[in-house]
């Protein structure tokens, strides 16, 4: 292995420290703060608006739409998007384009620490959650939403590496596009095409290891997958490597003018 490519982890781990570092700001920790409150916050209001509150089930699917689904896609959309408009507006573009391994580690540093702070949140978001949830067994629940946050972060920062580094000045509106169209639509049709989605893998675990198989009516088990749980966990892996060298791949070949409208 060269010097150039054994540089590569701790360069990769120094952009993810700055980004980090320029995340703890005030702004973006109230930010952070409505991103933990509101799904306990929405539990709450649930519970009292059904009375006698919700079976354990309804309250865990609740729990799936609102942290692995829309805490991790909007802190990903936040903190994601950015990775090369930012360096364009500060003028520091041409910086990170001449550094050895510069483009390469500005992604996947950037990628890194979205998944950190994202997955930060998102975990902090449960844990409130389960203390006004009614659910059974809260520590086992703890546990699977960990992993299925970990999976949203680090699967959903890959695939919005690309609109990053396709259209960097719309990234934010492109990877909206790229979320509904691809996860939320895509990622429904019971078909070929939802096997390289997401929310296909989470569903299908989620369905798992709750063990609601059994209980899924027939038309509804058309929208997960019977694979077993290993399985999802490595497709899930193999898209972020698929997307991330694909982002990779562009960005390197691309030239960002000062006067790029891109």
């Amino acid at each position: 292995m060269s010097s150039e490519h054994a540089g590569l982890p701790a360069a990769v781990w120094t952009v993810a420290m700055f980004q980090l570092a320029r995340l703890v700001t005030w702004p973006r920790l109230a930010m952070a703060a409505v991103g933990v409150v509101f799904p306990a916050g929405v539990m709450l209001a649930a519970g009292r608006a059904a009375r006698g509150g919700f079976p354990s089930d309804v309250s865990v699917a609740l729990l799936y739409a609102l942290i692995p689904e829309a805490v991790c896609m909007l802190g990903l959309l936040v903190t994601m998007c950015p990775a090369v408009a930012d360096e364009l507006e500060r003028g520091t573009w041409a910086h990170v384009a001449t550094r050895p391994q510069g483009r390469r580690a500005l992604l996947l540093g950037t990628w890194l620490a979205a998944v950190l702070w994202t997955g930060t949140v998102a975990i902090a978001a449960l844990l409130l959650a389960l203390c006004v949830a009614d659910v059974e067994r809260p520590a086992a629940v703890a546990v699977m939403f960990t992993a299925l946050i970990l999976l949203s972060c680090v699967g959903r920062a890959a695939l919005f590496a690309l609109p990053a580094v396709v259209l960097p000045k719309r990234a934010l509106v492109a990877s909206v596009g790229v979320a509904l169209v691809v996860e939320y639509l895509a990622g429904t049709i019971p078909a070929v095409v939802n096997q390289a989605t997401v929310s296909l893998r989470l569903r299908s675990l989620l369905v798992d290891w709750m063990a609601w198989k059994r209980k899924l009516p027939t038309e509804m088990q058309l929208f997960i997958d019977p694979q077993p749980a290993w399985l999802h966990v490595l497709a899930v892996a193999v898209l972020t490597v698929v997307l991330l060298a694909a982002a990779v791949f562009i960005l390197e070949r691309r030239q960002f003018p000062p006067s790029d409208e891109v």
